[in-house]
């Protein structure tokens, strides 16, 4: 997901800011993963914890050996909500400001979240009279990064040159197209991985076939998501010309849509979702570009409003 991310990201901005948005992916996965393994794993699952927060496992004290691949899977899941911000304050962003987000978001904000929803203690998982199901992450993660993208675009205020003394929006082209649509197809195959492997097992009876309806359904939604994506642009909203952002980042909403019941809905369920999630993207990336937040790569729209 990560060398997705950072290719999708790198195409879409101006050639100056290139290494900088480079630099920030890497510095997501090495950053993020120091913190998860000092406080972030302890956050999330560490016991003895309560509804809110886990409360053990700092720096590995005291660490089960047989929990390694779920710090590994969940760390892959924190360095992706991270992520996701990147391109929402991408060109504005100050180096030493990013690394102080990248170890909050990944050390505090996700685990906490991630706590909640999927430790065996969290108030979402186990709370009373709360009944909530995220299977590979539409809320605890991309939800996450999404809300954190919109509150980092918001307070950073636009580029320069991004709207005009009018407030009507101006078009800031990124500098290369292929790397966008490298970015974009690195992104699919990762959500294969991203969702199925959110079974976390492949050798009891059944897994087989979780797996395979969650990555059917994965590409079915995003599918649906961006073949209407793309059609409301060209048709409706006058764009004039088939965008291929546009169609990339559809069809990541309509991953990022399915990813709650991939497991678990029938095929038709899948699409069905792919179509809203592909009309709500299109509605919010409106919504956001009026209200003048600079968001470069739709990653609002794309990964949180719509949820």
């Amino acid at each position: 997901m990560q060398f997705g991310f950072a290719f999708l990201e790198a195409g879409s901005v101006r050639a100056k800011n290139t290494t900088n948005i480079l630099i920030k992916n890497i510095l997501d996965l090495y950053v993020g993963a120091l913190c998860y393994w000092m406080f972030g794993y302890a956050f999330a699952f560490g016991k003895p914890g309560n509804l809110m927060i886990g409360g053990g496992y700092f720096f590995f004290i005291n660490f089960p050996e047989t929990e390694l691949p779920l710090f590994f899977f969940h760390w892959v899941f924190a360095a992706t909500a991270t992520t996701i911000v990147s391109g929402a304050v991408a060109e504005r962003t100050e180096f030493v400001s990013y690394l102080f987000y990248s170890v909050g978001l990944t050390g505090i904000i996700y685990p906490v979240v991630s706590h909640w929803a999927w430790s065996d203690e969290g108030w979402l998982a186990n709370g009373p009279d709360v009944s909530y199901r995220d299977f590979a992450g539409s809320g605890v993660v991309h939800m996450v990064g999404g809300t954190a993208a919109l509150v980092g675009a918001a307070i950073l205020g636009p580029r320069i040159g991004r709207f005009d003394e009018n407030g009507k929006p101006v078009v800031i082209h990124g500098h290369t197209v292929p790397l966008v649509a490298l970015g974009g197809f690195i992104l699919l195959f990762g959500f294969f991985a991203f969702n199925g492997g959110s079974q976390a097992s492949v050798s009891q009876p059944g897994d087989a076939e979780v797996i395979a309806n969650a990555v059917v359904n994965t590409i079915l939604s995003g599918a649906a998501a961006a073949t209407v994506t793309l059609s409301l642009s060209r048709l409706h909203f006058g764009e004039g010309k088939w965008s291929l952002l546009t169609t990339i980042n559809g069809g990541l909403a309509g991953m990022v849509a399915i990813c709650a019941g991939c497991d678990s809905v029938m095929a038709w369920g899948a699409v069905l979702t792919g179509i809203i999630a592909g009309i709500v993207y299109q509605l919010t990336s409106i919504l956001v570009e009026r209200l003048r937040v600079d968001d470069p790569l739709d990653a609002v729209a794309g990964k949180c409003l719509y949820y």
